[in-house]
């Protein structure tokens, strides 16, 4: 019986940190679901002007345009690309990975205290 105990203490343990960590992330990414919105993939063409990388796209019956950030830096031609459904102005040559990050970890973490809490019950039912 010893055994099960260990594997009771080890669930119990893990129960704690999955949901105490996992529920926490999953709630993290739901707001910053609700704060981004969507996001629809676009056409965007970088050229340079003055030496400087210039995104352009066309989003909303108009064409936006904006610098590339340091971290964007590519090469001069047509990308995929990502513009925010509430704002045609914030494109991004990446997709955005923040919300998809938080949610992976969420769920990981939400579904191995799921498995703890479980396994925590087994000396109630050996």
């Amino acid at each position: 019986m010893q055994i099960i105990d260990t594997l009771a203490a080890v669930g119990e343990a893990m129960s704690w940190i999955g949901l105490g960590v996992g529920i926490p992330l999953l709630i993290v990414a739901g707001m910053v679901a609700l704060t981004e919105g969507t996001w629809e993939r676009v056409d965007i063409a970088v050229i340079q002007r003055d030496d400087v990388p210039i995104a352009r796209w066309f989003a909303r019956g108009d064409f936006h345009e904006r610098p590339l950030r340091g971290s964007e830096l590519t090469a001069e031609d047509w990308h995929s690309g990502y513009v925010s459904a509430r704002n045609p102005d914030n494109a991004r040559i990446h997709p955005p990975m923040g919300r998809r990050v938080l949610l992976t970890l969420g769920v990981i973490f939400t579904s191995a205290g799921v498995i703890g809490f479980v396994v925590s019950f087994l000396p109630a039912f050996v």
